[in-house]
This record gives structure tokens, C-alpha cells and sequence, in this order.
């Protein structure tokens, strides 16, 4: 606003008196307060007192000048303190002048070495870089002082500059004198300093300058500098008006040295490129593109070559690169595709990093100026392919455009300072875009031509091969095997086995080299058969690839290279048959010395041998460098080993090993049936080594689970584990009195330390006095229902219950301050608007609530939204208006008018028929009003009943009070979730599924304040009574349990800071990545996100039917697509089973019945739709024949919530050296409501997703810590608990014990507020006294009646009896059962 006023001033200014006057000063002063440097008011003060002192224009102009070259700021002042208006105004408009430049001079004199220490820090310049231009600059300050007035310029004086001071510092002595005569001001020294740096980074040649940020004044100097020794220069800058004002500035600068210069823009009208010969041109992007561009077809035409000119290309030309548009080129069709690939090609860069938009720049500058048709035998791989292709020759603009973007991919993947870094999404544009114009050159099968030219930059894509390796693979193909199919085949081959261009056979040979050795059938035969037998990786090989991690120290790495060794060399050999003796080796199990461990793991490996592999095979080298690892670890050591490597192998045998040596070994795994499947599969295993098993999840009985926990090795999930710790500790039963802490190992390790890390496991604690809740959550359930939730697509609001519109609007406004009193006074305003006929207020005003409906129905939608435009001039509120689209999803009938944040914004949806809802941003501004209302409706006893209360026992005021507003929140969040998405409902009963992670249906779960009721009583089914959590432990705490024996697999171990996570939560333990046995075979396709559900849909069945049908070049194959719910997978599963050739398996649960469906071997045809069930422990299994086909292939069909779930459901497929392939397809539907808009790409949405994954982990730090507060305090009840079982008597301890249980449960929900805020030395403290007072009274000598009327649920039968609901002598008949022990 400020700038706006000071330019309506300053135009006012310029045109007083009809005049155009001072605009040229004025326009300066603007520019100092839009380059942030001066304030509007600062600037002002300025301009007035330059023009009280100077008449004319020019002076203050010349003074204007100076302040912008030597950036001065409105806090600068001369060497007598005056500041620069106070300067002006005390010294004479003749003297001001020559004072001013030499003061100025003077002080730029002083700040050479700060400003030299700047430009160091900067540029990172060395020592004697820095020494060499401070000695110019001097030399050029000394010259400056006493320069000559009438010197001529001498140009050979800049002819031979290079690398020695003198020339450089007479060459910038000549440049800065040219500049003064022009201008009237010597350049400062940081110009002169910028200027040298530029000079000295030259090595000879053209200037090819990119990204340049420096002073038109330097540019300007640079340039002429570069003339004066012979070269031609382009300077590219930004479109717009201080491009041509630079121009303009510095044409009397270049006229002074005798050196000419042009722009380029306006020559859309020139026939052809005309200023080859003139020494400078300026002009933007755009235009230089297209001049070099058309004059490059015209050259290849008539063999005339392009002279070479440098270039400078300024950063700020940078930002309008991605606005393209070559306009001047207007040839035929295939031209001008070229030139649209070539402005995608630009466009495209504006995204990437500078560094690359930089290098691309470069590299097309430098093409653009290449003498293509002498160079075009060194690019001419694309032609040669296109003429063995086509058979027919080129026409010379196909040769040029092809020649041209081959260049480019050519000098662009040169340009990388590191030759041997991957090939970066930038260098693989540049080939597809080179690709593309040759397919479109191409003329025989469309089809064929579109797949031969997208399977070779899929090699790129997978890293395997560079773009200029790739380019000359096709080169080859298409020289020694001219068939399309053939060459495809051999394509195929190489995707599915991922053959990289450093591939060589077993007789050394690269592929380069074996394509010209074979016919097309033979090389194919060859091929598969090599790669198909190809070994797994040596031991030697295994340990470099896990010391390059440098996750181990070189002392272990050495003896397990020592063990392993060994023992592999003894089942080479056979001798390891020698090794069987189970009783020696638990005799060395204490050991870690060399010999001893090697002798161990033969034992181990024997018994594998006999017991698992039925003497078919033995584990692997890389499963016993795994063992050796986990056996020689001091603390808890996690390993990363890749899916499919056999993890529950080195699982079996590690916790063999501990077994061995005396120590209980607790083996989790992430579900029941994965850990029974595991502990049946190895219980063979564990019984030849003479170590018992068991598994903890199918035990009902309380003697069945210590049994269970007797044994050496137990199985079993941490809901399990869990939930018996606290049947020992918190309900005192002996079910693992003896078992201690000693070892755990952990299957999915990733699954249960990040995903479920914050889980907290309890005991279900049903209380009778929490079903007088139950009439509360129906209540809060009758309102909440009413609400709803529409979306515009970008945004989602929470729709309020329909009304008619002028009651809606009069619900929603402050009427205060207006003359409403009553919401027939809006619609007496929709009378005057005309909305609705004369009369009709009072018509409606008389009518009964039945009739108003009825005589609503004449109000249209249309006339409504009209209505709320009248109505913004009688309140002081903007008005938003939408009405439904025919896909139900809100439409935008009316903006907001006003742009005033002080003016009130409120939301309506139109429903027609007069009715409308109020729109709300979100629930939260709900939820206070329904839990004043609720609370409103109930009153506690004793008291004085009321027909319009609801009664609730006293004691639980409290408890209503604290949670009233969850339980609100709470009723929402069940309106939000969806069934098939969040839960489920089987046999009357809502199970939560693990939608995100692992799909799995918890059938032991509840969800907690209420949401379970809400979600039963929106379903109608049997309503639970909501329970209060009297006992739980969190998985971090329970695994602290092992003080660091924690030892755990998966195949994802995740991102830094979930690594940083798991090392602040478990400091002890370390992690490693293992190396895969074999070289894996994933062929990665480049993933879509999709705009729209049908258009995703599509896509799916579109991918699946192309992977499953056969083709020229392959068979079919088999496909597994995993959706992010289940309602999700049954709706692909039902557009799919239709049109699959093979048989449709839906899996969405993980019960027997559903794992035998996945457990045949699927056919090429065959196709598995499921939820994240299949994407983690699931072993799908493939013929023979669709492995030959390329495997299976896997669609991943969302954006997990972290990349391990992503590499987990990829991790289904290229198992155990197999080839396969794997994708993700999404849609933006599909995304949360506030990424949709921000959200244009696959890697977008990745991104976003990184980010917020990073934000989850600090949530769960902070999740942590209150968790952490939580287990004190329960720790503390624990203790209170231990001391009534050790001094309680017998027949009193289950009523003192029931009744504490219940304190203890309504206190911690009356202090979760406290408990969120962490309050932690008060919760302590009012813990301590209120357990005190609790257990006193429970102790009374009343026996326990007391307690009952305050804290239990028989205090609930004190006030059942005194309301006339119980007869007299109840409470004596349960006390007395209570006193014989009876249940």
C-alpha cells in the first residue's frame, strides 16, 4: 500500500502543470524503494531534498546514480556524520558533487579488504586468487586518481589479457576509465573485484557463462572485455522493461570502445538469423532459442556454418525459462513437433534443482552454436538407427533436429562433474525427448516403434544403463539384429534379469560384445540361460557389499568371514555331516571364540539340513553371515535383509543358539498366524537340537499359558507378550512367574518398533458403573448425527442440519448490532428483496411447522443464492454460497465478496426447496456448544429430580465433565470413519483394521473414549459399555524389558529419522544392512498418479491386462495389485474378475481360510487383489512359466504412509533371485483434501509424504513422552496394588482389590487433561494422596460400605436403593457373598 501511494505521488509529481517532468529521477527513487533498500518516507526525504537544492533534473539524476552503484542505504553518512539529505542541504549544489564522488571513493577505498573478504567467502577463492585482484584493484584506484583526461581507449591493451595481473590490471584500468568517461563515476570495487573473478575463471575461448548475478555495470565490462580479444558475445536477459532500460544504460559505454551492439527481439519479420557479425547482442530466452534453432535448419540445408559467439546468461532470465515459447519457428508438422518437444524440454528444467537447470542451459547454448553439419558423423547413433529401422534416407531437417538433440543428450550428460554418478531424471528427459522425435520419424509399425523406444530408456530409469550407453545398446541392437520383435525379446530379457551395462557373462563378456557374437534366437537362448543360472554371490562379494555400509567394525566382519568360510567349505566338502554333535555344541554355546562358533553353526546348519530342507538344501551364505553377525553382537543388533532371503531361517537359528546357552528366547512376529505358521515350520528343527516351543496366541487358560511360557523358545505377538505381562503384574495370576527378560527377537522388526512403537496392550476392564455413559454417548450421538461431511474436492467442510434459509442465517449471525430480533425479520427482507412473494412473510409467519415445509417447496435454489447477496447489505457478514454438483460434491455458487479479514466469512450450502445448511471449516467450533448442551440435559444425584434431565449417579460428575468434549470429538471421528476403510463390523462386532501398515483385522482391539459406542451405535448394533483402562504397557516399555538383548529382521529398517527414532527409544541396539544372496532382479516401472478414481480404475485394469496378455517378445504373466482398504480392493476385484483370463483371488483377511487362497501357485493369468495383508510376511508363489515371463508383477495402488510399506509390497515379487516387476499407481482423488491442489506428480506426493512421515516421528517423540508419564503413574498403582495382595486378607482381597481398579480407572480419566499437559509432579503427588484415602476407605471398619457410596460400582446400588430401584437388604446379601468368597 505504502509503494501504491508513492507512486500515485511521484506520477503526480512528473506531470504537475501538465508537464512531464523529473520522471527520470522519480523512476530512480521508485527503483531504490522497490529494491528494499530505502522506505517509501526515506526516499521521499531524499527526492526533497535533492530537489530544494538542484533545479534542473540531471544533477539530482547524477546524485540518484551514485546512491544505486554504490548501494547505499538511508543509514549512510559522509566522514563528518552527516547523513546523505543533511550532506545536501549544508554543502553548496556546486561543491556537493565532487564532495560526494570523493567521499565515496574514499570510503570504498576503506572497505577493500571487507569487501574482498566477502567476494573470498563467497566464491571460495584461494589465497593466491585474493592476493592477485586486491593488487589489481589497487593498482586500478591508484590509476584512477590521476587518469588522464583525453587518453584515448587503447583496445590492444585488452587483447591479450589472461592469467598475469599487469594485463588484467591495465586491461581493467582501460574498462573502468571508459566507464567514467561514459557515465561520470568510476566503477566501486566490488565491480572491479567481480569483474576480475570472472576474467580469472575463464580459460580461454568463448565466454559460456550461466547463471550469471552480477551488475549490469560488471556485464557490461565482462563483455566488452571478451570483444576487445575477439569474441562475439550473447547476453541473455529476463524478458521486460529493465532488460531494455540495461540496454539503453550501456549503449554509450560499448559506442565509447567502438563496439557494436544490437538486441535481437522484434525480428520476427527478418527472413533468416541477420547479426552474426555484430559484437554484442542482447535479447531473452526465448528469442535466441528460436533464431539459433531456425538458423541451424537453415545451415544444415546449405552447408554454411554458424559463427561461433559466447554467451552469458543471466540468473534472472532463469526464471521465465519454463515460459518458452519458440514463436518464430513455423516449418511443417514435424518441425514444429520438434519444436514443442524442445519447449517441453525447456519448460521441464524449471523444476529441477539450479544446478541442473544450469547444466542444461549450458549444454544447449553450446549446441545451439555448434557447427552441427560438420559434427554430424559424431552424433549420428539416432540416424543410423532410424535408417536401418525405416530403410529409407532423412530429410535435412529431420537430420538437424535429430543430430541436434542428440548433441544435446550428448554434451548435457557430459557436463556432470562426476562421470560416474547415475544418470539423473534430467539426463533421461533428454533421451526420451530425442526418442520421441525419432519415433515420430519412423513410419513403420506405430506400435512396435512406441514399445522399441520406450524399453530402452526403462533401462536408464532403472539406473542400469546411462542415456549415452542406452543410446548406443540400440545402435547395436538395431546394427546386428534388424528385426523389431527380436530386438525387443532381447530388450525384455534384459528388464527382467536387470542386465546393466557393466553386466558380463561368466566368460567375461559385456552384453555390447555378446550382441555381435550371436543370431538374434541363439543370443536370446544364451541369454536366459545364463542369467536364469546365474550363482549367487560369492562370500568374498557379500562382505565388501556389507563393508561399504560401514555399519560393522572390521574385527567382526573378520571372524565372521572366518566362520562362514569354514563352515560353507565343510558342506562343500560334505565333512559338515562330521558336525552333528547337539550336546557338544550346548557345551560351546557360551563362546564367542572363532572355532567354537564355527562348530555351532555347523550343528545349526545340519539340523536346518535334515529337519527343514529334508536334506535338500542348506542355509545359505548370506542367512549364516547373518547369524554370525547376530551371534557375535555384544548388545541388540537389527538386520535389514532383503524379502525373500530367508529371514525366519536366521531367526530359528539365532534363537536356537541363545536357547543353547540356557536363556528363554521370546520370538515376535506381527501376527498370530504368521507366528504359529513360523513356530510349526521350525518346531522339527528345535526339537532335534532338544529345545522345547510353543506358541502364545491360541491360549485361553491360565495354566495353558505358563505351560506355554516353561518352554525355551515361545512364539507369539506383542499383543500377547503384552497382555501376559499383565496378567502377571497387575492381576497377580502365575502364568510366566519364572520367565525372565533374557532375549527377544523380532520378525518385521520395523513393523513393531515404528508403526506400532507408541501401541499400548491392555487388559479389559469392564466396570458397571461406566453403562450409566451409555445414555450420555446416545445423546451426544442424537446430535452429532445430524452433521455431515461434503467436500469441493480441495476442501472439506462439516455440513450442519438442514433449516429453512432464514432461520439457517439467523442461527449463524450476531444480531446484536442490527435490527433482527427474530428470523422472521430475514425473511421480511427476502420479501422487500422480492425472493419471495408480497405477503408470504406473513403467510408463513401463521403457519403451522408441518405447512412451512410445504410452502417452502416455491423458494428455488436459485432465488436463495440471489438472497444472500442482498442480505450482505443488511449485516455485517460476506457470505460464501454452494449448492451440490451432480456427483454430490459442493459447487461454487458465490464467492466472498470482500477481501476484509475484520468482516466475518460464514459458509451455506443451498439445498433447494428453501431449505439450507451452514457450513463449518472443520468440528472443532462444534464441539464446545454440543458439550454445553449435553451437559446441559443432565443432573447428579442426590438431587432434585427434573422430567427434562437425565439422571447420573454423583460420583461420576467428575469423570462426565473432563470427557464430555472427547466424547464429542469423538462421535465425529465416527461419522469420518468408514467401514471397510478403518474397521469392519462381523458377528455384531467392530474390529479396527491396520489399513496403513498391515492390513490386518484386530479382532482383540478397542478403540477407547467412546469411539467404539459411536461406531456400534452407527451401525445399530449391540452397544459395549465403554471401558476404563485400569492396566496397560506400551511396546516401547515392554522391550525395554531385555535391557538391550533386543535382536530383530526385516526387510525394511526405514528413512534417517525413523532410524533416529529407534536409536533415542533403544540406545542400545545397532542396525545393519545385509547384502541380498543373489543379485535381485526388481524392474521397477516408473509410476502415475492419476487425476480422477475412474481414470486410476482404468489405469489398473489397463496395466493388468497388458502384463497378463502375451505379446511378440513375452508370455503372459501374473499380477498382484495391493489397495490401501479393503472396501478399495473389493472394488478393483469387481472390475477385474471379469475380464482376467485366469482365476481373481480377493485376500483382505488373515484367517486360515484366507491364506490357503494365496498359498497356490499362480498361473500366467492369474491375479491377486488385496489390502497391505499381502504386502508384508506373504510369500506368494509363481510357476515356473510366469517367472519365465518376467515374474510377477506387483501394482501398489496408493501412496503408502512411509516408503517402507511401499518396499515391503515391491518386496512380493523378484524373491530369491527371481526376476520381477512392480508399480505404483494412485490417484490425486485419493489424497487428504489438502494435498489434492498442491499435488501435480507421483514425486510431489512422494515428497509430501517424506515430510510428513518426519513429522510423525517427532509426534511420536512427543507420544512418547507422555506414554512414558502414563506408565509412572501406573507403575505407581502397581506398587499401591502389590501391597493390598501382600496385606490384604484373603477373603476381603477381590472387594478391595475390584474397588481400587475401579478408582484407579475414573481417576486417570479425570486427569488426562493433566496427563496430555504433562503435569507430572502434581499427577504424582495427587496420586499418591488420593490412592491413600482410597485404599483407607476401602479398608474401613464399615467393611468396604463407605468406599461403595463414594468410588465403586456398588456405590451405584447405594443410589439405586435410595431411588426406590433396589429392596432393602440388598447390599447385606452381596456383602455376605462377597465375605464367603462366592463370585
Amino acid at each position: 500500500m505504502e509503494i501504491l501511494s508513492l507512486k500515485l505521488l511521484l506520477f503526480t509529481l512528473t506531470h504537475l502543470n501538465g508537464e512531464n517532468s523529473h520522471s527520470e529521477s522519480t523512476e530512480m527513487v521508485l527503483q531504490l524503494v522497490q529494491m528494499k533498500q530505502w522506505s517509501p518516507a526515506e526516499a521521499v526525504t531524499l527526492l526533497k531534498a535533492l530537489s530544494e537544492k538542484y533545479a534542473e533534473g540531471g544533477p539530482v539524476t547524477a546524485v540518484l546514480t551514485l546512491v544505486q552503484v554504490y548501494d547505499l542505504s538511508p543509514d549512510w553518512t559522509d566522514d563528518s556524520g552527516l547523513s546523505l539529505p543533511q550532506a545536501i542541504d549544508r554543502i553548496g549544489p556546486e561543491e556537493f558533487q565532487l564532495h560526494f564522488q570523493k567521499t565515496l571513493r574514499g570510503q570504498d577505498e576503506c572497505n577493500l579488504n571487507s569487501a574482498l573478504a566477502e567476494l573470498t567467502k563467497c566464491r571460495h577463492l584461494d589465497d593466491p586468487v585474493v592476493d592477485m585482484i586486491r593488487n589489481i584493484t589497487t593498482t586500478v584506484m591508484r590509476y584512477s586518481e590521476n587518469a588522464p583526461k583525453d587518453e584515448p581507449f587503447v583496445k590492444d591493451s585488452i587483447k591479450c589479457v589472461g592469467q598475469n595481473a599487469e594485463d588484467i590490471g591495465q586491461a581493467l584500468c582501460q574498462l573502468c576509465k571508459a566507464v567514467f568517461d561514459t557515465k561520470g563515476w568510476w566503477p566501486p570495487v566490488k565491480h572491479m573485484m567481480s569483474w576480475c573473478v570472472l576474467v580469472l575463471s575463464e580459460k580461454g575461448g568463448a565466454p559460456e557463462l550461466v547463471g550469471l548475478e552480477e551488475d549490469p555495470c560488471v556485464t557490461a565490462m565482462f563483455a566488452a572485455a571478451q570483444v576487445c580479444m575477439g569474441h562475439k558475445v550473447d547476453i541473455v536477459l529476463r524478458p521486460g522493461i529493465h532488460s531494455q532500460e540495461q540496454i539503453r544504460e550501456w549503449s554509450d559505454f560499448y559506442g565509447h570502445l567502438g563496439i557494436s551492439v544490437r538486441t535481437n527481439w522484434n525480428t520476427a519479420s527478418e527472413s533468416q538469423y541477420q547479426y552474426p557479425e555484430t559484437d554484442i547482442v542482447y535479447g531473452t530466452l526465448d528469442d535466441f532459442v528460436s533464431d539459433y534453432f531456425q538458423n541451424g535448419l537453415e545451415t544444415m540445408k546449405t552447408g554454411t556454418p554458424p559463427i561461433t559467439r559466447g554467451f552469458i546468461i543471466e540468473e534472472r532470465s532463469l526464471s521465465a525459462s519454463h515460459h518458452v515459447e519458440i514463436t518464430r519457428i513455423k516449418e511443417d508438422d514435424f518441425v514444429a513437433f520438434a519444436a514443442e518437444i524442445l519447449q517441453k524440454l525447456m519448460g521441464s528444467f524449471h523444476s529441477e534443482e539450479i544446478y541442473q537447470r544450469h547444466r542444461f542451459l549450458k549444454a544447449l547454448f553450446k549446441v545451439l552454436h555448434t557447427d552441427l553439419n560438420k559434427n554430424r558423423h559424431t552424433h549420428n547413433n539416432i540416424l543410423t538407427v532410424l535408417k536401418k529401422h525405416t530403410g529409407k534416407e532423412l530429410l535435412p531437417d529431420e537430420v538437424y533436429i535429430l543430430t541436434f538433440l542428440e548433441a544435446l543428450l550428448t554434451v548435457f550428460t557430459g557436463e556432470t562433474d562426476n562421470k560416474k554418478q547415475m544418470s539423473s531424471p534430467a539426463d533421461l528427459l533428454c533421451l526420451e525427448c530425442l526418442l520421441a522425435c525419432a519415433m515420430k520419424v519412423s513410419k513403420v509399425s506405430k506400435e512396435q516403434s512406441k514399445c522399441l523406444f520406450q524399453m530402452v530408456p526403462n533401462l536408464v530409469k532403472q539406473q542400469l544403463w546411462s542415456p549415452v550407453e542406452a543410446l548406443n545398446l540400440l545402435v547395436a541392437l538395431t546394427d546386428r539384429h534388424q528385426d523389431s520383435t527380436s530386438i525387443m525379446k532381447i530388450l525384455h530379457v534384459m528388464e527382467t534379469y536387470r542386465v546393466s551395462f557393466e553386466w558380463t557373462d561368466e566368460k567375461e563378456k559385456p552384453l555390447l560384445q555378446l550382441l555381435g557374437s550371436y543370431n538374434s534366437t541363439d543370443l536370446i537362448q544364451y541369454l536366459e540361460k545364463s542369467l536364469k543360472d546365474e550363482k549367487g554371490k560369492s562370500i568374498e562379494t557379500l562382505f565388501a557389499e556389507i563393508r561399504q555400509t560401514k555399519d560393522l567394525d572390521e574385527e567382526t566382519l573378520e571372524k565372521a568371514q572366518k566362520i562362514v568360510t569354514t563352515v560353507s567349505n565343510l558342506i562343500e566338502s560334505g565333512d559338515i555331516k562330521q558336525h552333528r554333535d547337539v550336546a557338544h555344541a550346548r557345551n560351546l554355546s557360551q563362546s564367542t571364540a572363532t572355532e567354537n562358533l564355527e562348530e555351532i553353526l555347523a550343528v545349526l546348519c545340519n539340523a536346518v539340513h535334515l529337519c527343514n530342507a529334508k536334506e535338500k538344501w542348506w542355509p545359505r551364505a548370506n542367512q549364516m553371515i547373518s547369524w554370525c553377525i547376530l551371534a557375535l553382537s555384544d548388545t541388540g543388533k537389527l538386520l535389514e535383509m532383503g524379502t525373500g532371503e530367508g529371514k525366519s531361517c536366521v531367526i530359528a537359528m539365532f534363537a536356537a543358539l541363545r536357547a543353547l546357552r540356557g536363556e528363554k528366547v521370546d520370538v515376535v512376529s506381527s501376527s498370530s498366524v504368521l507366528c504359529q505358521r513360523d513356530a510349526k515350520e521350525w518346531n522339527d528343527f528345535y526339537s532335534h537340537l532338544g529345545i522345547t516351543t510353543d506358541t502364545n496366541t491360541n491360549k485361553t487358560e491360565d495354566g495353558d499359558r505358563k505351560t506355554c511360557y516353561q518352554k525355551d523358545v515361545v512364539y507369539g505377538t506383542i499383543e500377547a507378550f503384552a497382555a501376559d505381562h499383565l496378567r502377571q503384574i497387575f492381576e497377580m495370576k502365575d502364568v510366566r512367574p519364572d520367565r525372565c527378560y533374557q532375549c527377544i527377537i523380532i520378525d518385521e522388526v520395523d513393523s513393531l518398533l515404528l508403526d506400532e512403537g507408541v501401541q499400548l496392550t491392555y487388559l479389559s476392564s469392564p466396570m458397571v458403573s461406566m453403562q450409566h455413559l451409555n445414555t450420555i454417548l446416545a445423546m451426544i450421538w442424537s446430535h452429532v448425527r445430524q452433521y455431515g461431511f461434503l467436500s469441493t474436492g480441495h476442501r472439506t467442510f462439516v455440513q450442519g442440519p438442514p433449516a429453512s434459509f432464514f432461520k439457517a442465517i439467523f442461527d449463524s449471525i450476531d444480531t446484536d448490532e442490527t435490527a433482527i430480533n427474530d428470523a422472521i425479520d430475514i425473511l421480511r427482507i427476502a420479501e422487500e428483496c422480492k425472493i419471495v412473494p408480497e405477503g408470504y412473510t406473513e403467510e408463513i409467519y401463521k403457519s403451522e411447522k408441518d405447512d412451512i415445509l410445504k410452502k417452502l417447496k416455491i423458494v428455488s435454489q436459485d432465488a436463495v443464492v440471489d438472497f444472500f447477496k442482498e442480505m450482505e447489505q443488511y449485516v455485517p457478514y460476506d457470505f460464501t454460497v454452494y449448492t451440490l454438483n451432480e456427483k454430490g460434491m459442493l459447487h461454487l455458487r458465490k464467492p466472498s465478496t470482500y477481501t476484509n479479514q475484520d468482516i466475518p466469512d460464514l459458509s451455506f450450502l443451498v439445498l433447494g426447496d428453501g431449505l439450507c445448511c451452514p457450513l463449518y471449516d472443520s468440528e472443532e467450533s462444534l464441539i464446545k456448544p454440543i458439550a454445553e448442551l449435553i451437559s446441559a440435559k443432565i443432573q447428579y444425584t442426590p438431587c432434585t429430580n427434573s422430567k427434562d434431565k437425565i439422571s447420573i449417579p454423583g460420583f461420576l460428575e467428575n469423570l462426565i465433565e473432563k470427557k464430555t468434549a472427547v466424547w464429542v470429538q469423538n462421535a465425529f471421528l465416527a461419522k469420518r470413519l468408514m467401514q471397510g476403510r478403518e474397521y469392519v463390523v462381523e458377528n455384531d462386532s467392530v474390529c479396527p483394521v491396520d489399513f496403513r501398515s498391515t492390513g490386518i483385522v484386530e479382532l482383540s482391539k478397542k478403540w477407547g473414549d467412546g469411539l467404539q459406542q459411536f461406531v456400534e451405535i452407527k451401525h445399530q448394533i449391540k452397544l459395549s459399555t465403554i471401558s476404563a483402562v485400569t492396566n496397560y504397557i506400551s511396546n516401547v516399555s515392554f522391550f525395554q524389558k531385555y535391557h538391550g538383548n533386543i535382536y530383530g529382521t526385516t526387510g525394511t529398517l526405514g528413512s534417517d529419522s525413523e532410524m533416529h527414532f529407534m536409536q533415542d527409544m533403544y540406545p542400545q541396539i545397532s542396525a545393519c544392512k545385509m547384502p541380498t544372496f543373489n543379485r535381485r532382479k526388481l524392474f521397477e516401472v516408473q509410476g502415475t498418479l492419476q487425476p480422477s478414481a475412474e481414470e486410476w480404475k482404468s489405469e489398473i485394469k489397463r496395466v493388468v491386462m497388458t502384463q497378463l496378455s502375451p505379446n511378440s517378445y513375452r508370455g503372459g504373466r501374473a499380477a498382484l495389485v495391493i489397495c490401501e482398504t479393503i472396501n478399495k480392493a473389493k472394488e478393483i476385484y469387481e472390475e477385474l474378475k471379469g475380464i482376467i483370463p485366469g482365476e481373481t483371488i480377493l485376500y483382505c483377511r488373515s484367517d486360515r481360510d484366507s491364506l490357503s487362497k494365496i498359498e497356490k501357485e499362480l498361473l500366467p493369468g492369474d491375479v491377486i487383489v488385496a489390502t497391505n495383508l499381502a504386502g508384508r510376511g506373504t510369500d506368494i508363489k509363481v510357476s515356473k512359466q510366469v517367472n519365465n515371463n518376467g515374474g510377477l508383477f506387483v501394482i501398489l495402488s496408493f501412496l503408502s504412509d512411509n516408503t517402507r510399506v511401499e518396499l515391503q509390497a515391491f518386496g512380493r515379487t523378484a524373491r530369491k533371485g527371481k526376476p520381477g516387476s512392480a508399480q505404483i499407481i494412485m490417484t490425486s482423488d485419493h489424497l487428504p483434501d489438502e494435498f489434492r491442489t498442491s499435488v501435480s506428480s507421483l514425486e510431489e506426493a512422494k515428497k509430501t509424504k517424506e515430510r510428513l512421515a518426519a513429522e510423525k516421528m517427532k509426534d511420536m517423540m512427543n507420544d512418547v513422552t507422555e506414554m512414558k508419564l502414563r506408565e509412572d503413574l501406573f507403575s505407581e498403582y502397581c506398587r499401591t496394588l502389590q501391597d493390598i495382595h501382600r496385606n490384604t486378607k484373603e477373603y476381603e482381597k477381590k472387594a478391595v482389590v475390584a474397588i481400587m481398579n475401579e478408582f484407579w480407572g475414573i481417576w486417570l480419566q479425570t486427569k488426562s487433561e493433566d496427563i496430555d499437559q504433562l503435569k507430572r509432579d502434581e499427577l504424582q503427588t495427587s496420586l499418591r494422596a488420593d490412592l491413600a484415602l482410597a485404599r483407607s476407605k476401602s479398608e474401613s471398619r464399615l467393611h468396604h460400605v463407605q468406599a461403595f457410596t463414594t468410588t465403586s460400582s456398588l456405590g451405584i446400588m447405594h443410589w439405586m436403593r435410595k431411588n426406590g430401584m433396589l429392596a432393602l437388604g440388598c447390599l447385606k446379601k452381596l456383602w455376605h457373598k462377597i465375605k464367603v468368597g462366592q463370585p
